[in-house]
């Protein structure tokens, strides 16, 4: 467990880095330009990330996969520097988000699929729920970083050059690990997409992909509708954080649960985890009272974070190590696509049916979610794949 504790370490300091930097950008863009910048950073982001997530994972399957985080990470690097020196423009700030994203897309993959090959099976699961937890701590404790410093008066190059600094801390903890990564094959699964044909072809990892996009439509919605619910029961912007923290914090209680109770074949943990999501969804859409609609959203990313770790654990034991990279990528493309869909319309839903309505949607798609992964049970006859 000591390799994943370092790589949990190097992505706590690389995300919480990155999360503090996108504060960052978002007032350099905004002071830059007009509030419509920082749509077209998100809006780059996301479309960066999924178009060269098939690239991504062939890297991973193609070269040595410790070689393929570390260069990630120097990349990454480069590109926050370059962000420090062009802070005066918009255009180019968002033009290097997106350049980021593309930067940093292999190193997941390249890192879920190396994981089996680091820690003893017994510990894989442990092993991925020690990472989604500090990933998950990293998303809360960044942005929070980021306010702080800029509102005590750092500039945003200071903080663009500070997370470069975490890019390359990172690089270094990969660097020190000395075990084999293990590296794919793209003879026997050869093309960018052979991911895609892995999960389209096999019914049991198609249906873990499906599960999960599907679910996070409803994270999305649920972003999106978490403001207007605090206004609704009167809990104002405050009680927007506190929802949103505790739909994050409740991510790093359910990663750090799923390291006790997730196996590799326990798919009956991700229906449970999907199906916990739906309930607490619809407790904090139904709720007359804002501590009822907090305990209710707290539910619902413990669930959140149960099923991340269970669904990669699944995907680790299904997918083979010659093609596990782009399998990854896949997956990752697929939920980021579904997130922002959900994000973008959940404005629509709020508009024409109501924020306890959107709750209620929400709530649906992680139920429909819970059910898709149980169909995957009856799929899944063996926990590892040939």
């Amino acid at each position: 467990m000591a390799v994943a504790r370092r790589l949990a370490l190097g992505r706590l300091i690389s995300l919480s880095g990155g999360s503090a930097a996108y504060i960052a950008l978002v007032r350099a863009v905004y002071d830059g330009g007009r509030p419509l910048w920082i749509s077209a950073a998100i809006f780059s982001s996301v479309v960066a990330t999924v178009a060269s997530a098939p690239f991504a994972g062939w890297l991973g399957d193609r070269f040595d996969r410790r070689a393929v985080m570390i260069g990630a990470d120097l990349a990454a690097a480069a590109v926050s520097l370059a962000m420090a020196s062009t802070t005066e423009s918009a255009a180019a700030l968002v033009a290097l988000m997106a350049a980021s994203s593309v930067a940093q897309a292999p190193f997941e993959p390249a890192s879920a699929s190396a994981l089996p090959n680091l820690v003893s099976e017994a510990d894989i699961p442990r092993a991925n729920a020690l990472v989604a937890s500090t990933s998950s701590a990293a998303y809360l404790v960044g942005p929070l970083l980021g306010g702080v410093v800029i509102a005590a008066g750092a500039s945003a190059p200071t903080v663009f050059v500070a997370d470069a600094g975490t890019f390359l801390v990172s690089a270094l903890l990969v660097a020190t690990i000395r075990r084999p990564f293990g590296r794919g094959s793209i003879e026997t699964h050869p093309g960018v997409l052979a991911g895609i044909r892995v999960i389209v072809r096999e019914p049991a990892l198609r249906m873990l992909v499906l599960a999960g996009a599907i679910s996070l439509v409803g994270i999305g919605i649920v972003d999106v509708a978490s403001l207007p619910l605090s206004l609704h029961l009167g809990g104002g912007a405050a009680g927007y954080g506190a929802m949103t923290a505790l739909l994050g914090g409740g991510g790093i209680v359910g990663a750090a649960l799923a390291g006790r109770v997730v196996r590799r074949d326990s798919i009956g943990m991700l229906v449970g985890a999907f199906a916990a999501s739906a309930a607490g969804l619809a407790l904090a859409g139904a709720a007359p009272l804002l501590a009822i609609a907090l305990a209710g959203v707290a539910v619902a990313g413990t669930g959140r974070g149960l099923g991340d770790v269970a669904t990669v654990t699944l995907l680790q034991a299904r997918a083979a190590d010659e093609v596990r990279s782009r399998v990854f990528a896949a997956d990752d493309a697929a939920g980021h696509a579904a997130f922002s869909v959900s994000a973008f319309t959940g404005g629509l839903l709020l508009h024409f049916v109501g924020v306890r309505e959107a709750f209620a949607v929400a709530a649906a798609f992680a139920l429909v979610a819970a059910l898709v992964a149980a169909r995957a049970a009856t799929r899944i006859a063996t926990p590892r794949a040939p």
